[in-house]
């Protein structure tokens, strides 16, 4: 069987480029310093929890050059929340983790196990 007359078909581009996007005058943020992760979907039917993944927008931030790398160094936790509703989105936070740290302490809630 010859696979030459088949034409490879490229993925689809799910994502807006950055470029195109009308909040795109300004520079991205850039994070060099560990991070933590947070995606919160809107969605017309939740998913699964176990069917929930960051992979491929966390590795279009590195990409975009956002995030340095996605290794542990880097991302020190990736957490997800859903909800239902009528506008189907997704919403990604990233914070520095020593931001977080500093909050906890300030706060009282710091333990330090």
């Amino acid at each position: 069987m010859s696979h030459e007359n088949r034409t490879s078909i490229p993925a689809a581009d799910l994502e807006s480029h950055l470029a195109n996007d009308a909040d795109a005058t300004q520079a991205p943020a850039r994070f060099n310093s560990p991070v933590n992760i947070h995606v919160h979907s809107t969605r017309k039917r939740l998913a699964d929890a176990d069917g929930i993944s960051a992979k491929a927008a966390i590795d279009g931030l590195i990409h975009a050059k956002i995030l340095r790398d996605d290794s542990p160094k880097f991302v020190q936790s990736v957490t997800f929340s859903q909800e239902q509703g009528a506008e189907e989105k997704t919403v990604i936070t990233i914070t520095e983790a020593m931001a977080e740290e500093h909050a906890a302490r300030t706060a009282g809630v710091w333990n330090e196990g």
